[in-house]
């Protein structure tokens, strides 16, 4: 096993290594293909760099993409559509859920899963310039595209009537322009142009990730090199940083708050590198770092730049820099992949894992260390060889043995080496055994990380994830990325050993078997007993994965077994199983799910659906309560149409008439119901007919009284408001003849008319129809409506008619008159009554005197 120092290199005050973690299974011409790799361990996509000219070979004369594990393990592979590979590839790179992004020349933007399953195809035809360049970032790509000047157009392609812009540079021929997309959304957003851009020159630039930016319209900046200076991008405006420099390539680190910038030397003989500040308010310069522009450049984490060449790569951090590797008979570029914690090195024949050597792994393992985490390690090895020493390093280092302990712990969660993560670990686990007390937490996630992070970094996995990358995603993103990759087993056992629900697993490893070609009652058998074995899984996702790929059978047997009639019914009336959903939503007792059902069933199944409610008395009773909710008076009608519910028809009718404006609907409408009740086997329902078209023919007399009154409205009103109307018009012949036409009682009549008269002032009238004949109401009506108007002196015209005493006493007391009371009740010879008129005369005396000698008199 080779000595942890063997890949250190030293720059400066920090140490640096290179550890080999991977020897490739692949065969990939690295200079003929594009190749890119995502960040986090993540796989690597590889296709033909059609600007290259090739041997054409049965392989090379389609244009297939592969994508490939982290260590070379071929994953998937597809041809590409004619339509992708007749434009040319601008930019490919990952996205969050390892989603592969590739950008055309056209604007075209085509997402694919890491299984080469196209996810999405947007052409972005709004962006009529030609793209250039573009930058793939987590949930967008910004594009970099040419404007063509006035005189000229693109080549093979029309004049840009755009072009036209006075803002645009056109002195040297063209200009540019950004564009930013979210990735899935169809409007792309146009940057502030910059009108110092060089049109002849593609500028560098870079961008600022949303997370990292300040507050904007777009939240994601760009950073701009014009000719001597350098400009912060959004969508409003363009901010000039002053920088006096030529930059010729920039690269913004992974937290945002750096950029690595290259410029011509002073003598333009060399290039420099500048290490900027994303504020641009401090920075460092390395003079003379190259003769030529490097095939890359990449951050290392956040710390460091390290810089590509066919030969070597350079590294610079701090003001220091080293050679990585040199190999002077190359002539293929290394492909470089960011991490959060350093840098993938990717080959031909190997992948590398560059970092930082942490502080811990250099105290344990420098040579000649003394440090107590280093003296632990030697202590551990001692006691294994049965040496004494043991014991007296642990002597020497026992006031400090509990951060020894933890620095041990640390160094073996950044091996990659099993072998060194089990000697440190056993080192620690030895220095606990000589510590009183210790808190175990970080020890025991420590072992439980690496055993997860040895299994993902197995060569047939090949995600060679860091403890500090794994801290980063979470143990769940890591189960995701699995899944992702179809390595269900592995996710459902490190959810199992990190006690993680596993639901999403199962869910996810459902919905992917149903995809295969297996038979459908096996396969359904399948899935079923392995889900049972998780209480509460949704079956509805996996029943509708099933569908939507057509296995019909799987997908509702799998329904079945959906506990919630919410997530069951909704893919029943996807799959057209309408019967089915109808019986398990009145199952469930949910009126919403029902009407959800009945809608969709009358959507689809117009002609029969009817057949279909009609059988469920639950489902029917819900039909009608709706429809009525909902005023749908057209089911309502048919529904009892073919039931033979006259009486509710009927109503149906009546309702419809009532509702409408229009006089010969509501006379149709009316006519319709006459028919209804006339039908009703129900003799007592035919009484209903008659009253219909009574109302029939108010309908018609109130237009006739609209035409004949046009100041006046009629329509609408009832039978004893329209007589109350024609009183306040002074029409008492109409009244009349209205009254005997419709056989309208006396007592009705009477009523209707006093309060109209009493309403319009019309005292005479009123006089005179009280002596008409015998009022069928009696006379305390009349007086009622007089004093309703404070009319008492009319009033008093109608008491004396009055033939209750007690109501005549009561009335003359209403208006006033207690002395008339008095003597009403005196002459009644009621002692009582006389007793209630003098409670409520109390201030005049003389009517109290006189009601006195009465009671005296009728008290003998």
């Amino acid at each position: 096993m080779n000595n942890p120092t063997s890949s250190w290199i030293d720059i400066g005050d920090w140490v640096v290594s290179k550890r080999e973690i991977y020897n490739m299974s692949w065969d990939v011409d690295f200079e003929k293909n594009i190749l890119v790799a995502a960040p986090n361990g993540g796989p690597i996509a590889v296709t033909r760099d059609r600007t290259k000219a090739i041997e054409i070979t049965a392989q090379t004369a389609k244009p297939y993409l592969f994508i490939y594990s982290a260590s070379g393990k071929l994953i998937s592979s597809t041809i590409l559509k004619e339509s992708e590979w007749k434009a040319s590839v601008v930019g490919m790179d990952w996205v969050s859920q390892e989603r592969l992004v590739i950008v055309l020349s056209n604007a075209t933007v085509i997402v694919y899963n890491i299984f080469c399953e196209e996810i999405s195809n947007n052409s972005y035809s709004s962006i009529r310039d030609e793209v250039r360049e573009v930058k793939i970032f987590n949930n967008g790509v910004v594009f970099l595209t040419s404007v063509y000047p006035t005189t000229g157009g693109p080549p093979n392609g029309p004049q840009d009537p755009r072009m036209n812009n006075d803002r645009m540079n056109m002195s040297t021929g063209g200009g540019w322009r950004f564009y930013y997309i979210e990735l899935f959304r169809p409007v792309p957003v146009q940057f502030a142009e910059i009108h110092e851009l060089d049109g002849n020159v593609k500028p560098a630039w870079d961008i600022v990730e949303p997370h990292m930016t300040a507050t904007s319209i777009l939240d994601v900046e760009l950073f701009v090199a014009t000719r001597g200076s350098l400009f912060r991008l959004n969508s409003s405006d363009a901010k000039n940083q002053l920088l006096s420099q030529n930059f010729l390539k920039i690269v913004v680190s992974p937290c945002g708050n750096k950029m690595a910038c290259l410029c011509p030397s002073a003598a333009q003989d060399s290039i420099d590198l500048y290490i900027y500040r994303t504020d641009c308010s401090q920075h460092i310069k390395y003079t003379n770092v190259s003769k030529r522009i490097p095939h890359t450049l990449k951050w290392s984490g956040s710390d460091g730049v390290m810089m590509g060449f066919y030969s070597s790569l350079k590294y610079f951090e701090s003001g220091c820099n080293t050679i990585v590797t040199e190999d002077k008979e190359s002539t293929v570029p290394l492909y470089l992949v960011t991490e959060i914690d350093g840098l993938r090195i990717i080959s031909s024949r190997t992948t590398d894992f560059f970092c930082k050597v942490p502080d811990e792994t250099v105290d344990i393992f420098t040579i000649g260390s003394v440090t107590p985490s280093s003296l632990l390690y030697t202590a551990t090895e001692d006691f294994l060889n049965h040496s004494p020493k043991a014991d007296e390093y642990i002597r020497g280092i026992r006031n400090e043995l509990d951060m020894a302990v933890n620095t041990c712990i640390i160094a073996a969660g950044y091996e990659f080496s099993r072998s060194e993560q089990n000697k440190l670990l056993k080192a620690a686990s030895f220095g606990k055994c000589f510590l009183d007390s210790y808190n175990p937490d970080l020890f025991v996630h420590t072992c439980k990380a690496l055993r997860v992070l040895n299994a993902v970094r197995h060569f047939e996995v090949g995600i060679p994830l860091t403890l500090q990358q794994y801290n980063y995603m979470g143990a769940e993103g890591l189960v995701r990325c699995l899944i992702e990759r179809r390595s269900h087993l592995l996710a459902w056992r490190i959810c199992d050993y990190l006690k993680i629900k596993a639901d999403f697993v199962l869910n996810h490893w459902a919905c992917t078997k149903v995809r295969t070609n297996e038979d459908e009652e096996v396969l359904s058998r399948i899935i079923i007993n392995k889900l049972q074995s998780a209480p509460g899984i949704s079956y509805a996702n996996i029943a509708s994965a099933a569908y939507s790929v057509g296995r019909h059978h799987i997908a509702t047997k799998l329904l079945e077994y959906e506990p919630k009639a919410a997530e069951q019914v909704p893919p029943l009336l996807t799959m057209k199983q309408r019967d089915m959903a109808l019986n398990k939503a009145i199952e469930s007792g949910d009126t919403n799910l029902v009407h959800l059902v009945l809608l969709n069933l009358e959507r689809n199944e117009r002609n029969t659906y009817l057949d279909t409610v009609f059988s469920k008395k639950v489902a029917l009773d819900l039909l009608l309560s709706f429809s009525k909710q909902k005023g749908n008076l057209g089911l309502l009608k048919e529904v009892y149409t073919i039931k033979q519910q006259s009486t509710e028809l009927a109503l149906t009718f009546m309702y419809e008439a009532f509702r409408s404006g229009d006089l010969d609907q509501r006379v149709k409408s009316f006519g319709m119901a006459v028919n209804a009740f006339n039908s009703s086997k129900d003799k007592d329902i035919h009484l209903y007919a008659k009253l219909t078209e009574d109302q029939i023919k108010l309908e018609l007399l109130q237009k006739e009284l609209e035409t004949s009154m046009p100041d006046a409205s009629f329509l609408g009103l009832s039978l004893a408001d329209t007589m109350y109307q024609l009183v306040l018009l002074g029409e008492q012949k109409r009244v009349s003849k209205i009254k005997s036409e419709f056989k309208v009682t006396d007592k009705r009549f009477w009523w209707t008319k006093i309060k109209a008269l009493s309403i319009s002032g019309q005292w005479e009238e009123l006089n005179n129809f009280s002596k008409e004949k015998k009022s069928p109401i009696g006379y305390e009506p009349f007086v009622e409506v007089c004093l309703d108007q404070n009319q008492q002196v009319e009033a008093l015209k109608y008491i004396p008619k009055i033939q209750d005493t007690v109501n005549r006493c009561q009335s003359y007391i209403q208006v006033g008159y207690f002395r008339e009371a008095a003597e009403t009740a005196f002459k009644d010879k009621n002692l009582d009554l006389l007793n209630f008129v003098a409670k409520k005369c109390t201030n005049n005396e003389v009517v109290l005197n006189l009601i006195d000698q009465m009671r005296a008199q009728l008290s003998k």
